[in-house]
């Protein structure tokens, strides 16, 4: 594909256009033509390369090109389920650079310590396809919001692998590090906890339904700063399963 502005159009082969939001931002930032072409993506991992084909002041018709399916970087299907903070800013910004990372699902928690109660979906979905747009990728991570713990741990039932990270000393079984238990291709759920960490009652009950504590390091972190470093770790311990693909992965 050509190095052109990314779009976000989910509904682009029916309706040829770009939605209003975006025609807005292609016709008074870029100063889009007739004949001007634009990348757009339906969010579902498909990529097009688009013409303009028409203009007025609300609209940018297009027609598609080409169109080719995106492939992500990472092989495995990443989840990320965290409790929002206070702080909107940092959560905004927490979901800007975990989209920019890459992974396929968001989970914002309520959890016995929880901060914040209650978030608006609206505009963290906003910043979201801006992060995907920014940062050049095809696929859309889902957003859940206000998602109570005990319905987390019923809804990820399935998944290969989930993750617990917690700060709490002294609770069995003991925490390990990523690295241990990574399976590159798998299924994976990464549970980060509010400021005050996940209650005693929380972490015993994710860990008799076959979730794995982990930890991130001696450092006391920061909620967004947890969910990125964690989300990293899977990057990184990814990328160099590609680079030496014969070594040894770990037993479930």
């Amino acid at each position: 594909m050509k190095d052109l502005p990314l779009f976000y159009a989910p509904h682009l082969r029916e309706d040829l256009q770009l939605p209003e939001g975006e025609a807005q931002h292609a016709l008074r930032v870029l100063r889009a033509q007739v004949g001007d072409e634009f990348l757009v993506t339906d969010g579902q991992g498909t990529l097009f390369e688009t013409r303009v084909t028409g203009i007025d002041r609300r609209h940018c018709l297009l027609s598609i090109l080409h169109e080719e399916p995106w492939q992500k970087y990472w092989r495995g299907t990443w989840s990320v389920a965290i409790a929002p903070t206070k702080s909107l800013d940092r959560i905004e910004w927490m979901l800007e650079k975990m989209v920019e990372v890459g992974l396929d699902e968001i989970f914002l928690i309520k959890t016995k310590h929880s901060e914040r109660k209650h978030t608006s979906a609206d505009r963290l979905e906003r910043i979201i396809q801006s992060a995907m747009k920014q940062s050049h990728k095809a696929l859309l991570p889902t957003l859940t919001t206000d998602l109570s713990f005990s319905s987390l741990l019923e809804a990820t039932s399935d998944y290969d692998l989930r993750l617990l990270a917690h700060c709490r000393e002294g609770l069995s079984p003991e925490r390990t590090t990523i690295d241990r238990v990574f399976r590159p291709e798998s299924k994976i759920l990464l549970m980060i906890g509010p400021e005050g960490d996940f209650s005693v009652e929380e972490i015993q009950s994710a860990v008799a339904s076959g979730c794995q504590p982990i930890t991130l390091g001696s450092s006391r972190l920061r909620t967004e700063t947890a969910g990125l470093i964690g989300l990293q770790w899977l990057h990184t311990l990814d990328m160099i399963g590609h680079a030496h693909p014969s070594a040894k992965q770990p037993t479930k």
